[in-house]
């Protein structure tokens, strides 16, 4: 049982960025100190409610998230997969039922009457993916997280989500959205580190909202998105650039280089 408690522990401090050294100094106690009872797995109960006290986290949230590890990702069946492509919405429905969101709340949010919610739940059902209950409640029978086939049949469906997003973003940022895009020279070492720190803190991100979905009750919950795109620039696909309007032979012959001058890498 002690095992278990601290695994949940040190769960905890991580998804809170909560080194041995900074508990230690909130406990008034040395670092070594904290990671012998780290390692020995064993304490009186005190000392575990201090250490609580000190991550910042109650010990019944402890003890409550103690078998709720983040688990592997769960796959959908390529042909289910492809049933989804032909019905966006029907996709979109599961999408927020897997993220918890009740029927219910689908539809006060996409201002669904109680029919289309039903004949929506009832189509996954139909699929595999729920399990239809009293009323309007629905199971989903694919356990979280789910990891989708981005280079499968739903991929447009993805892209149009992300572009939506982004758009939105942009016209929401300081409100209700943060939105950074800038483009920089580095050496491709230096674009490495950049997109290993990038994935860190989105193992983080993904470490706390974990943690805050088994200490925290649906009402306090809010969903939020995040999408990172990081990659060399590919200027010619994102900022095209045609012949000016005054190059009347443009389009009958190739580009050449200016005189002196080597031509740029495709």
């Amino acid at each position: 049982m002690n095992g278990l408690i601290f695994e949940a522990l040190k769960r905890t401090l991580k998804a809170k960025g909560v080194t041995y050294r900074e508990l230690a100094e909130r406990m008034g106690v040395s670092e070594p100190t904290v990671k012998r009872i780290f390692h020995e797995r064993n304490c009186k109960l005190d000392r575990l409610m201090e250490i609580c006290t000190a991550a910042g986290v109650e010990l019944e949230n402890v003890l409550g998230s103690m078998n709720r590890g983040p688990g592997p990702v769960n796959h959908i069946a390529p042909e289910i997969e492809r049933k989804l492509a032909g019905r966006p919405a029907l996709l979109f429905i599961f999408v927020m039922l897997s993220e918890k969101f009740t029927p219910e709340g689908i539809m006060r949010s996409q201002g669904l009457s109680e029919a289309s919610m039903f004949l929506y739940l009832r189509d996954l059902e139909q699929l595999g993916l729920v399990a239809l209950g009293r009323g309007l409640s629905a199971k989903v029978l694919v356990e979280t997280p789910i990891q989708w086939n981005f280079e499968g049949p739903l991929r447009p469906l993805f892209e149009m989500t992300n572009k939506n997003f982004i758009g939105w973003a942009i016209t929401h940022i300081e409100r209700e959205a943060t939105f950074v895009s800038f483009s920089r020279r580095m050496r491709p070492e230096t674009a490495e580190m950049v997109r290993r720190e990038a994935e860190e803190l989105a193992n983080r991100a993904k470490l706390l909202a974990h943690h805050d979905q088994h200490t925290t009750p649906e009402e306090g919950l809010t969903g939020y998105k995040w999408t990172f795109a990081f990659g060399a620039t590919p200027f010619p696909a994102i900022m095209p650039i045609g012949p000016h309007p005054r190059d009347a032979g443009a389009f009958d012959r190739p580009a050449a280089p200016a005189k002196g001058r080597r031509p740029l890498p495709a």
